[in-house]
């Protein structure tokens, strides 16, 4: 009987099993590499080792976190081996920063002069350092391996702080001080993007985080004139900065992101007011650029727009969940902002304001990623999707929260959007959002209703579109 010989998979091109690698852990890396020369040759190519997250963390557990660092060994071995070939590296330290790295703190330091790094990465010790004792100040010992680390950079082109501690001893101990550290380095002036304490997620975020002044911030940017990308928290946003941002002779912004945080009666967290000429000469003279702003705090609709006045040229807007946004913010979106803005989305699913969402879309031609989590008609859903067609690059609404006319009730009452008690057609006065309610059935009681919907939907859209189904 012949047998055909298997093949031999381990003349495979290089780049192959570079790409390979990239999916198993340390371990099986190794362990894959010693099988033959040519997988050994791709274990050690720099484009294996580009991009390296390093983490620290504490034992879990009630309390544990706080009494114990736990460094993964792999930590050690990717510094000590690959630490020449990384370009993109992420410290994620999420353990107990008052307790000593030991040798991880020996090993790094060591290391520094092989680290030629283009973009870093900091979440360290998370927005809030607390504990039930109160803060825990950092080790000096823990952040010195770090902030030197940046100081050694010489062609660094992006650098993210998404989180650090900033505590007022911490700041002034330079060698804690990872924002003075950057400015006073010269060799990473032509710096590209900037981003503190930015957020990815619209899910949740610390509600009072450290963050620094507004002085320190306007310094990082005054410093930094070569960035084509800024990333800030609102309340470290002053007319100042905006100022800063448009003078001649520095870079123009390509993309300004703004998470909103907002506590009412709290002087830091209040919410900065930026004159309309500020903002025209901003977008006069960063011609280009996108703003894009997280809305992480319920905000009165006035407050808001006494920050993003019309010359601001606000391209996406979103609300993280549990967000409520008011209806008069959502009208003036559509009547301020109708010309650049590209991205809606709204992610809290009591919302109210159908019908400013239609005039929003009706008003805005560049609109063409829209995500709605709030009760909608399905005929909405139809004349939404009409209204863009194949343009749109996104279309998200919730299964669940698409409700169809219920007919075997009265014809809807008539009251004004902003009403909370009407007359029914009895005279008789009641909520307006109980009439709601009753009139609204959603749209899994008529799988032909649904059917039709989403037939429609697709046929407009070009593609196959379903709503997006979330666990009730």
């Amino acid at each position: 009987m012949n047998v055909e010989a298997s093949p031999d998979f381990g003349n495979l091109p290089i780049v192959v099993w570079i790409h390979v690698l990239e999916y198993l852990t340390l371990k099986d890396r190794y362990s894959t590499s010693l099988v033959c020369s040519n997988i050994y040759n791709a274990f050690n190519h720099p484009t294996l080792w580009q991009k390296v997250k390093l983490d620290v963390g504490g034992n879990s557990g009630k309390h544990k976190y706080f009494h114990c660092v736990k460094i993964p060994q792999r930590n050690f071995h990717l510094v000590r081996r690959f630490a020449r070939m990384f370009h993109d590296v992420t410290f994620s330290i999420w353990g107990p920063l008052h307790i000593s790295f030991g040798e991880w703190n020996t090993v790094l330091e060591e290391s520094i002069n092989d680290f030629k790094l283009g973009y870093l990465t900091l979440n360290v010790g998370g927005l809030r350092i607390i504990s039930k004792g109160g803060e825990r100040k950092p080790l000096t010992e823990n952040m010195k391996p770090m902030v030197d680390l940046l100081r050694n950079q010489t062609h660094l082109k992006a650098l993210v702080i998404n989180s650090w501690p900033v505590f007022a001893k911490s700041l002034e101990n330079p060698d804690e001080n990872i924002f003075q550290a950057a400015i006073e380095n010269e060799k990473i002036k032509d710096l590209r993007k900037l981003s503190l304490f930015k957020c990815e997620s619209t899910a949740w975020s610390e509600r009072r985080p450290h963050l620094i002044s507004e002085d320190l911030t306007l310094k990082l940017a005054d410093h930094f004139k070569n960035l084509t990308h800024l990333a800030l928290r609102s309340p470290m946003i002053t007319s100042d900065l905006i100022k800063s941002l448009s003078c001649r002779g520095r870079e123009r912004l390509q993309q300004l992101q703004i998470t909103i945080n907002f506590i009412p009666e709290n002087e830091f967290f209040k919410m900065p007011e930026v004159n309309e000429s500020v903002w025209k000469n901003f977008s006069s003279y960063n011609s280009n650029v996108k703003v894009k702003v997280l809305v992480l705090s319920r905000v009165p609709h006035y407050k808001l727009e006494c920050f993003l006045r019309p010359a601001c040229p606000v391209y996406e807007i979103k609300f993280g969940e549990y967000i409520r946004s008011d209806k008069e913010f959502i009208a003036y979106l559509a009547d301020t902002f109708n010309s650049t803005l590209d991205t809606f989305e709204y992610n809290e699913e009591d919302g109210d304001f159908e019908r400013e969402l239609i005039t929003l879309v009706e008003n805005s031609d560049q609109l063409c990623r829209l995500k709605y989590r709030g009760k909608i008609n399905c005929q909405n859903v139809i004349h939404l999707a009409e209204l863009r067609k194949k343009k749109w690059e996104s279309f998200h609404f919730i299964r669940k929260n698409i409700y169809k006319k219920n007919v075997e009730k009265e014809p809807e009452m008539a009251y004004d959007s902003d009403q909370v008690i009407a007359k029914n057609n009895d005279g008789v006065y009641v909520l307006v959002n109980l009439v709601k309610f009753h009139e609204q059935v959603s749209i899994l009681d008529s799988e032909e209703e649904e059917y039709r919907m989403i037939e429609k939907v697709s046929e407009n859209l070009g593609r196959h579109w379903f709503p997006d189904v979330i666990d009730q």
